[in-house]
């Protein structure tokens, strides 16, 4: 069990930071959540840890109560290099 969490954690990760690397999300782009479970066909627990450890490295910006953005400064940015 604890291992499908993970692939799952991973695939989420992967998913959105392809699409903020490939420019579909952009800097100050709201991060819907719901939608990306939708997509992902997952629950939003997955998201909500793929999005935390992207925001831990600098590409998702998290505000209490306002919502979860992509961050508008990141290495990635300038040279469209990142980790996948």
């Amino acid at each position: 069990m604890e291992n499908r969490k993970r692939r799952l954690e991973e695939t989420a990760y992967n998913y959105i930071l392809a699409q903020i690397i490939n420019g579909t999300l952009k800097p100050g782009d709201f991060v819907n959540q719901r939608e990306l479970a939708d997509t992902l066909n997952m629950s939003r627990t997955p998201i909500k840890s793929a999005l935390s450890q992207l925001a831990g490295e600098g590409y998702i910006r998290i505000l209490p109560y306002n919502g979860t953005f992509v961050a508008y400064k990141h290495e990635a940015f300038g040279n469209g290099e990142g980790r996948l």
